[in-house]
């Protein structure tokens, strides 16, 4: 029976907890040490996580010198990803990555050659495709019944800010980037993942309510995809409701709208929308999502050495599309995509 492999967790913030109760519970697993700003912070993240037996440390070169640490979960801000990503290839570690993975194309092309060069796996944190919901959705398009996509629309609204601890970082513009790059990326990756297309060209507006924004807190784009398909993606940070996570998509023999389904063909005799009972994205709160089946993922990759299917090459595509949402906002002009990917160079 092989060891388990050693993880190792950098950050102590609200989505850390996730990624160590999910690592102690995948026996393939050990967490063997957890990297903070200080080493008593990593204590207490130990503490809260039930960890006993974890190295703590507050310098990540000797958490990645450390030989019993051969995955690393980087949970830190966003505009730290870059260079903890780069350091952990180097040292030959895999790697699970939250998001945003990068705040600019340059830095993430930097991300994917030392990856590329290191042959490690690596695994980015859109957690959200192992919603339930989300695999639904993916089980009627592989099936046939809606037939081919040609209209998608996707939006991640929510209401984060300083009010909330665990969000306080997210108005910051150095740290979060932008409101596609902070949270709104989801809605983003999630087109891509239930289009099967990739997007050629965009078109975007933004606004402000909530001045504590360094940024524009609610964008919208206009979406237009290599295949001829069209869509719409919007990332709200300021609304006033419960979060939502919007999905409609339209085909040439049904429809689905979140968890709704109109598909004559599969459901002979229907009369209107079914409804299957599932478990939607409907809270931001991180311990709703379903972090166990990214850890069991990220495990599967290492252990048969196999890229993921959300490795850092496929969440550079999505992160293209947020740049090119961000730029053609910011510039009042359409972006092409290739524009961006000639950046990741």
């Amino acid at each position: 029976m092989r060891e388990p492999i050693g993880a190792g967790v950098v950050g102590t913030g609200w989505v850390s907890g996730e990624h160590l109760r999910w690592y102690r519970a995948d026996p393939r697993f050990r967490v063997t040490a957890i990297c903070g700003r200080t080493v008593e912070k990593a204590r207490q993240k130990a503490a809260e996580s039930g960890l006993e037996d974890v190295r703590c440390y507050d310098d990540y070169a000797k958490m990645l010198a450390d030989p019993e640490v051969q995955a690393v979960s980087i949970c830190t801000p966003p505009h730290l990803h870059p260079e903890q990503t780069i350091r952990a290839a180097e040292a030959g570690k895999h790697i699970l990555i939250e998001k945003a993975v990068a705040n600019d194309p340059a830095s993430l092309g930097k991300m994917l050659r030392a990856v590329q060069s290191a042959g490690v796996r690596t695994v980015v944190s859109f957690v959200l495709r192992w919603n339930p919901q989300f695999i639904l959705i993916r089980r009627m398009l592989d099936s046939g019944a809606t037939g081919r996509i040609f209209y998608a629309e996707v939006d991640y609204w929510h209401n984060i800010g300083p009010q909330y601890p665990q969000y306080r970082w997210n108005v910051k513009k150095d740290v979060a980037g932008s409101s596609f790059l902070s949270a709104g990326c989801h809605a983003v990756d999630a087109i891509r993942f239930f289009t099967g297309d990739e997007v050629a060209e965009v078109s975007a507006y933004c606004t402000q309510v909530n001045p504590d924004y360094e940024y524009p807190p609610t964008v919208v784009g206009v979406l237009k995809f290599r295949g001829g398909a069209v869509g719409k993606v919007s990332s709200v940070l300021e609304g006033r409701f419960p979060y939502l996570f919007n999905i409609d998509l339209l085909g040439e023999k049904g429809s689905i709208r979140d968890n709704r389904i109109w598909a004559p063909e599969l459901f002979a005799g229907s009369t209107g929308w079914v409804e299957v009972p599932t478990v939607r994205p409907d809270s931001g709160d991180v311990t709703h999502h379903p972090f166990q089946g990214e850890i069991a993922h990220f495990g599967d990759c290492i252990l048969s050495g196999t890229e993921s299917f959300v490795n850092l090459a496929d969440a550079a595509k999505t992160h293209a599309v947020c740049y090119a949402l961000d730029r053609s906002a910011a510039g009042h002009r359409p972006v092409k995509l290739e524009e961006i990917y000639e950046e990741m160079q």
